[in-house]
């Protein structure tokens, strides 16, 4: 039988364990129910990752790589574009990553691993929306409060997020029409974009 490639083992390993993780938790996940499932040896774990705790941050980077990509473009291509246009195409992703999320919770997914997935998704987009909250202002498009930028963008990642991932009845349009109220307020600006 032919050997595995390197990486494509690791990458194996990597699929298995947040296969396992996204299942089972990281408490009843187990470096032997790995290799276990890649038909493999202990040591061929060791050869790629030094801890259960080492591959797990592996996979949360791993799946957090796709998101920040996609949120990185819709940056770079609404870069001129006005704030409400950028906020549109912001609010349709998140809609979209809600939909995978949502794929991910059905069955048996552990309720404390997708918590952390979705944390460390929200916390590796903070940068981002950091950046894209400090241009806006210094270009006068948006003039929220005088406060930290960061804190701003604490309360606007996590609050979006909580009015997204609600479980009420409200449909996801009746949802982003509540963000954008709310953006108004917080940002002193008109859905159109202008000054009020």
């Amino acid at each position: 039988m032919a050997r595995m490639q390197p990486e494509l083992r690791k990458q194996e390993l990597m699929d298995i364990a947040f296969r396992q993780f996204l299942q089972q938790g990281y408490e009843k996940t187990s470096i032997r129910s790995i290799v276990g499932e890649a038909d493999g040896e202990i040591g061929m774990f060791y050869h790629h990752f030094a801890s259960k705790e080492e591959i797990f941050h592996a996979v949360l980077e791993q799946y957090n790589i796709v998101y920040i990509k996609k949120f990185e473009q819709i940056m770079r291509e609404g870069k001129e574009s006005c704030f409400w246009d950028l906020l549109e195409r912001v609010l349709l992703l998140l809609e979209s990553a809600l939909n995978e999320y949502k794929k991910m919770n059905r069955g048996a997914a552990d309720a404390q691993m997708l918590m952390k997935l979705h944390q460390n998704t929200l916390m590796s987009l903070k940068p981002i929306f950091c950046e894209l909250v400090d241009k806006r202002i210094q270009r006068g498009e948006i003039s929220p409060p005088q406060m930290d930028v960061v804190l701003l963008t604490d309360f606007l990642l996590f609050g979006i997020s909580a009015v997204i991932h609600g479980n009420d009845e409200k449909s996801a349009e009746d949802k982003k029409e509540a963000i954008k109220k709310l953006l108004c307020r917080v940002f002193g600006i008109s859905p159109a974009g202008k000054s009020s």
